[in-house]
């Protein structure tokens, strides 16, 4: 077990579930020192699920390239990446492939990046696009069949809306609306069908905004920061969607060491649940990103959902899996 504080007897309102799952396997350790490893974005090889590839951030070196086992396959110097996601089907230059877009604190600007089936990640822009964001911090992606967007946030506040056009062999990515928050916003995902953002401003709570530009933002605050269940920092934001429109939003509650999962369609707070130790395993706490995907493979026949954990006994951070269905089945029961 770690050395860390880690409150196992909070308890919650009545209206309130909680569960705990382990997790089933765990990465390598990453090389860099304290705090290093962060982010995770998840691409699933639809040929063969068991060939899907996690992919983690270390904000001292860049991306490390796993397998479903937590076996570092390639390890990628590409910079401070603070947070990483990926388009799964990129169309460019005659090609189909997979498009890593990461948050650079080494010079503030957003990556991209085409990643191969061995997991290893190549430019496929010269020069990364520059923020105007003082200090980068979280990323997450936006892909519709017409629209392609990037949205990068950072810890003044600032979230900026980049949309993606590829005009022969060229990418454009530019720039076309700046949102402002109080405070530091790191996690973020996209709702597709609902074409939301949830944005996670780290010491307030979880808001909702409408991602087109046409639309008021129509901003809301779906989960608020308290001092007894849900303590700051809101960190990772995490989307699983079902094609009905139902579905739950997960957010790394950090200052909890727990995850609240909310309800995608009504916003209610329906679960909180922690990932503690098994026998070979230590227990996930301070985590920052976290990510799932659906995919079916041997260990995890529904879906993989990954978290950072901050204290990683005696060694370096990594990141933890869990198979998705221990998730699913309690929130089956419960709710």
């Amino acid at each position: 077990m770690s050395g860390c504080s880690f409150e196992k007897n909070i308890e919650y309102p009545d209206n309130i579930e909680f569960f705990e799952v382990t997790p089933i396997e765990e990465t390598e350790p990453v090389n860099s020192n304290n705090d290093a490893a962060d982010d995770i974005a998840i691409w699933v090889n639809e040929q063969n699920n068991e060939n899907s590839i996690v992919i983690g951030t270390d904000k001292q070196y860049g991306i490390y390239s796993y397998d479903l086992n937590g076996n570092l396959i390639y390890s990628n110097k590409l910079g401070r990446i603070n947070n990483v996601d990926i388009f799964q089907k990129f169309n460019f230059d005659g090609q189909i492939f997979p498009l890593v877009v990461g948050s650079n604190r080494s010079d503030n600007t957003i990556f991209l990046g085409r990643l191969f089936p061995n997991g290893s990640i190549k430019k496929v822009i010269q020069n990364d696009i520059k923020s105007r964001i003082k200090e980068v911090y979280g990323i997450t992606t936006f892909d519709s069949e017409k629209e392609k967007y990037i949205i990068l946030s950072g810890k003044d506040g600032t979230v900026e809306q980049w949309e993606i056009n590829v005009e022969m062999d060229d990418i454009n990515v530019n720039l076309i609306r700046t949102i402002k928050f109080n405070s530091i916003v790191e996690g973020l995902v996209t709702d597709l069908m609902y074409r939301k953002i949830y944005i996670a401003e780290e010491n307030v709570g979880l808001w909702e905004i409408n991602v087109d530009l046409e639309v008021d933002l129509d901003k809301k605050l779906i989960l608020s920061v308290d001092e007894k269940y849900f303590k700051s920092d809101f960190e990772g934001v995490t989307l699983y969607e079902k094609d009905d429109g139902e579905g739950y939003i997960i957010v790394s509650i950090q200052g909890s060491n727990s995850f609240g999962i909310i309800d995608r369609k009504t916003k209610k707070i329906l679960s909180v649940f922690r990932i503690i130790s098994n026998k070979n395993i230590d227990e996930v706490s301070d985590t920052d990103g976290i990510d799932l995907a659906k995919l079916s493979s041997n260990k995890f026949p529904k879906g993989l959902f990954v978290a950072q954990d901050g204290y990683n006994e005696n060694q370096n951070q990594n990141f933890k899996f869990v198979n998705l269905l221990s998730i699913l089945n309690n929130l089956d029961t419960k709710n």
